[in-house]
C-alpha cells in the first residue's frame, strides 16, 4: 500500500512560566496559559510577558516559554 502526501499539522500554542520561590529553595512553580474561543496568539504573548514582568521581582529565575507541537501524518492508501 502506498503511503499518502505526508500532511503537517501544528497543535495549539501554549506558554509555560518557571520560578523558584529564592535561590536555595528547592520549592518550585509552573504555570502554564492556554487560549480559549477567539483569544489571539498576541494575546497569549501579552500574558506570558505581564506574569514573567509581575513575578520576576519576587521570584527567583522566572522564566517564559513559548512553545507549539507539530505533527506530520501519512495515510495509507490501496494499491492500484
Amino acid at each position: 500500500m502506498p503511503l499518502d502526501t505526508p500532511q503537517t499539522s501544528t497543535s495549539e500554542t501554549t506558554w509555560t512560566i518557571n520560578g523558584h520561590l529564592n535561590a536555595t529553595s528547592a520549592t518550585g512553580f509552573q504555570l502554564t496559559i492556554t487560549t480559549e474561543g477567539p483569544s489571539t496568539e498576541s494575546e497569549g504573548d501579552a500574558l506570558l510577558q505581564s506574569l514573567v514582568d509581575l513575578l520576576a521581582p519576587k521570584y527567583y529565575n522566572v522564566s517564559g516559554f513559548k512553545g507549539y507541537n507539530a505533527y506530520t501524518t501519512r495515510a495509507m492508501t490501496t494499491s492500484s
